[in-house]
């Protein structure tokens, strides 16, 4: 496993030396966002499959043994995944689409979870890295980039949880989330004719759930 860290001070350095394990391959170094971070550890990583996690989520009992048996020619494992809250009580479940497809990508935003998701460390090789450009969606952009030539595995098991609560960086940039969404869809062509009506139709979704959200956090909804 690698740690990437640029530097924290909430006691993540001190934890994983105090654990001692050689297995847990540490790494402390200053850098320019998600994206850069993850493609150093990614470019460290030694193993045939690559999971990314990010600090708040969750990954479930059962992602890494869904890789085992896989065929050579399948690329990507996923499943389902949860949202829970900062208790670690569950808010929602998600079942996404059985095939791992650019067009419903396009129409129906990340539909997929990195955290309940294995893909073979060779992608990266084949399809680049993530774009350092974006911040908040880079994992989004790199599906949309492989989807169209790969294989995937969908696994009908809860796999990973992301963490949703008030100090996420989710939480503090939903707007940012939406404009990065649309010029990530218009790299990959998702205003094109096939895909446009149910692009449009997403994106009033995101404005109406992004302007309510302050609301809901009011009432306490999700």
């Amino acid at each position: 496993m690698i740690v990437q860290d640029a530097g924290s001070t909430d006691g993540t350095v001190e934890l994983i030396e105090a654990l001692g394990d050689p297995r847990v391959r540490l790494f402390v170094e200053p850098d320019r966002g998600q994206s850069d971070a993850l493609n150093r550890a990614i470019a460290r990583a030694r193993g045939e499959w690559v999971c990314w996690l990010n600090v708040d989520d969750l990954l479930r009992p059962g992602l890494f043994a869904a890789a085992e048996g896989v065929p050579d020619g399948v690329d990507v494992v996923y499943g389902d995944f949860e949202w829970i809250d900062e208790h670690g009580r569950r808010l929602r479940h998600f079942r996404p689409a059985p095939e791992l497809s650019q067009e419903r990508l396009l129409a129906d935003g990340c539909y997929v979870f990195s955290g309940a998701m294995l893909l073979r460390r060779s992608l990266f090789d084949r399809f680049g890295r993530f774009d350092e450009r974006l911040h908040l969606t880079m994992d989004y952009d790199f599906f949309l980039r492989i989807a169209p030539h790969v294989r995937a595995r969908y696994v009908p098991r809860t796999l990973g949880a992301f963490r949703v609560h008030g100090d996420s960086k989710t939480a503090d940039t939903s707007w940012g989330i939406f404009r990065e969404t649309g010029r990530v869809r218009r790299r990959h062509g998702g205003y094109r004719p096939s895909t446009r009506r149910a692009v449009l139709v997403n994106q009033v979704k995101q404005v109406i759930d992004v302007a309510t959200l302050p609301v809901r956090r009011r009432m306490g909804w999700r």
